[in-house]
């Protein structure tokens, strides 16, 4: 296969390792599982679909259905879990690359009314502590799963990143109240 794949690409393909799916199942599924860390753009998963059936990697199937609109069907092949294994066991690492559009206006702060970033940090916090309670319910549902063991490892990381975020966010509101009473 000459044509190079991104991380979407090969989501994609792990995602249709749990069997065929539409392109809304697929996004349904990704929503449940990596959403927290990979959450491509709705257009950017259909494209994809549509272009790993073109490079054999999956085969599309047409449903016509009574009461709603026909649907496209995704199935991985088995060139397309070769491919799927390949870049799991031998792919370059790419080291991660925050993209946070908060931190930018956090580095920009002082441009702002102090009170503006203050209720930021807590919406930030906020947000950080209902997806760990989300977090935490997927655990307790996965935790002692065999079959489920490197989901459950991801999730962990997932936890452990919104920990430190609340505890970051914590450190960021007492230094921004304790330079507000200086």
């Amino acid at each position: 296969m000459e044509e190079k794949l991104g991380t979407t690409s090969y989501a994609a393909l792990g995602l249709l390792t749990f069997g065929p799916m539409s392109g809304y199942e697929l996004l349904k599924l990704a929503e449940q599982s990596i959403a927290h860390f990979w959450s491509p753009a709705r257009s950017h998963v259909y494209t994809e679909l549509r272009r790993l059936a073109r490079l054999g990697l999956a085969t599309e199937q047409l449903v016509q259905q009574e009461q709603r609109p026909n649907k496209r069907v995704y199935t991985i092949t088995e060139e397309g879990r070769r491919v799927l294994e390949l870049w799991l066991t031998e792919g370059p690492y790419e080291p991660d690359q925050v993209r946070s559009s908060f931190t930018v206006r956090m580095f920009f702060g002082n441009l702002a009314a102090r009170s503006s970033i203050v209720a930021q940090v807590e919406e930030l916090r906020r947000n950080a502590e209902r997806t760990l309670e989300e977090l935490r319910a997927t655990e307790t549902k996965i935790k002692d799963d065999e079959s489920l063991l490197f989901p459950y490892l991801t999730l962990k990381s997932g936890l452990a990143h919104c920990e430190a975020e609340i505890r970051w966010a914590d450190e960021a509101l007492e230094a921004l109240r304790e330079r507000e009473d200086a």
